[in-house]
Parts: structure tokens; sequence; C-alpha cells
């Protein structure tokens, strides 16, 4: 009985998993500077992700830039503005 007991606890218990280390300051400062300057993007895309952005709107953001920029066109905060909304 006394086994039943601590499985029970055990599986009581949640895990606590630790945060994967983030800086969203660093997020938005490379994302500024990609719209600034579109060059800057083929600095970082040969490994960078969206995947790798903590914040979901930075990857949605990255994900939208890559797709204009790709196409040859400039991303810019208004020509974003039109795929992301408000």
């Amino acid at each position: 009985m006394a086994a039943n007991a601590l499985v029970a606890r055990l599986e009581a218990v949640t895990p606590e998993y630790r945060v994967a280390p983030n800086n969203i300051d660093a997020e938005q400062a490379l994302l500024g500077a990609i719209l600034v300057n579109n060059d800057a993007y083929y600095r970082v895309s040969d490994f960078l992700e969206a995947s790798h952005f903590f914040e979901e709107l930075h990857r949605r953001i990255y994900e939208v830039a890559t797709s204009l920029i790709k196409a040859g066109k400039v991303a810019t905060p208004i020509t974003m503005k039109t795929f992301l909304g408000d």
C-alpha cells in the first residue's frame, strides 16, 4: 500500500522545466536592423531560423521579412503591416 501512495505522489508532481535563455531586446534589435537595412538579413539568414526566436510575434515578423526579401521585395515596417495587421 505504501508503494501505491508513493506512485500517487510522484504522479501528482508536475515537473518544472527551465525556460530557454532568451533576450527580447536582442531579438527586437535584430529585427529592427533587418527592417532598416534588408542587407542585414543576409548576414544572419544562413544560421538563423524563425524558430530560434523566443517571442512568437518576433517569429512571425522574421518569417514575413524572410518571405519578402527572398521575393526581391523590400521589408520595411510599412510593407510588413499589410501582412501582420495591427
